[in-house]
C-alpha cells in the first residue's frame, strides 16, 4: 500500500500518456471493475444529499480507532488524492483497512493518528468516511511530505498514472467535492483561488505564503505524482462540474441526518 509519495514503484510506471477531456478515458479503467460488488460495508451508508450517500467510519473501521486525538480544521480548499494501490481490488473495506495500518505504522514518513484522508471514493462510486470525525465536521488531515494545512482530502481508491478512474468514481468525486464546498462555503467557480500560510510540506515550507486553486491535486502541495499523471490534468475541469452539481442541489430539501461522531 502506498500513500501517494513518489516511490520506486512510481518511477517504474514511467511517464503517462497525455489524458483527454474528463470522463473520456473512463472506459480504459475498466479492468479495475470486479464482476461482483467490492462494497462490503458492515454499516449502511447515510444519505447526506440526494444522490450522495456516505458509508460512516464504522462501516470499515469500527475496531480501528484513531491512535490519538485529531485536531479540527479551517478548510479553505479541497485536495484530491489517490491511494496509489491496486485498481483490481476486490474489497473497498480491505483497501481502507490496509491504508489505516500503513498510515498509522512506525514508518518515519507516516505514524499518523489515522488514515490521512477525510473521504475515500471507490471504483463503484461508493463514498466512505475516512479519517474519524470527518462526517461530523472538519478534521485536520495528514499527507506524505507534510501537510500544508487548510484542506479537506478526498481520495480515489486506485492508481491513476496511465488510466482514469471509472465514470462512477469520477461522478461520485464531483458530488463529494460539491457537498464539501457547500458545507464549508468554499468558492469553486472556475479560476477560484485561496491563500494561506503553509504549516509545512516539502513543497511549501512552514511560514510560506501559498495561493492555490480551491480544487487542487496533492502534487500541488507536496512532492509527489499523486493523484496520478493521467488524472491530474482533469482536475482543471472539476470546478465547472462541481458548480453544476451545487446548482442542482441548491433547491432540494436536505435530508435531516446526524453526520457521524467527532473523533476522541
Amino acid at each position: 500500500m502506498c500513500d501517494c509519495q513518489p516511490t520506486r514503484r512510481d518511477l517504474l510506471i514511467g511517464a503517462a500518456l497525455a489524458a483527454p477531456a474528463l470522463w473520456a478515458l473512463a472506459g480504459s479503467a475498466s479492468p479495475s471493475a470486479a464482476a461482483t460488488t467490492s462494497v462490503d460495508a458492515a454499516v449502511p451508508a447515510v444519505e447526506v444529499l440526494p444522490g450522495l450517500s456516505i458509508f460512516p467510519r464504522d462501516a470499515w473501521g469500527a475496531d480501528l480507532p484513531p491512535k490519538h486525538a485529531i485536531a479540527s480544521e479551517t478548510p479553505k480548499f479541497l485536495l484530491v488524492h489517490h491511494t496509489a494501490s491496486s485498481n483490481l481490488y476486490h474489497s473497498a473495506r480491505n483497501t481502507m483497512r490496509n491504508t489505516y495500518f500503513w498510515h498509522t505504522s512506525s514508518d518515519p514518513t507516516k505514524g499518523w493518528p489515522d488514515v490521512a484522508y477525510e473521504f475515500f471514493v471507490g471504483k463503484e462510486g461508493d463514498v466512505w468516511e475516512g479519517r474519524a470525525g470527518a462526517l461530523a465536521g472538519p478534521v485536520r488531515a495528514d499527507a506524505t511530505g507534510g501537510s500544508q494545512g487548510f484542506a479537506q482530502l478526498v481520495c480515489l481508491m486506485g492508481t491513476f498514472e496511465t488510466v482514469l478512474p471509472t465514470a462512477a468514481a469520477q461522478e461520485a468525486l464531483v458530488k463529494v467535492l460539491a457537498w464539501q464546498a457547500d458545507r464549508f462555503q468554499i468558492d469553486t467557480s472556475p479560476g477560484a483561488t485561496t491563500s494561506f500560510v503553509s504549516r509545512g510540506s516539502q513543497l511549501w515550507p512552514a511560514g510560506t505564503p501559498v495561493t492555490t486553486r480551491t480544487i487542487a491535486g496533492h502534487r500541488e502541495m507536496s512532492e509527489t505524482t499523486c493523484p496520478g499523471n493521467a488524472f491530474f490534468p482533469q482536475i482543471a475541469g472539476l470546478p465547472a462540474l462541481v458548480q453544476a452539481q451545487r446548482a442542482a442541489w441548491a433547491s432540494v430539501t436536505k435530508p435531516a441526518v446526524r453526520l457521524g461522531r467527532v473523533s476522541p
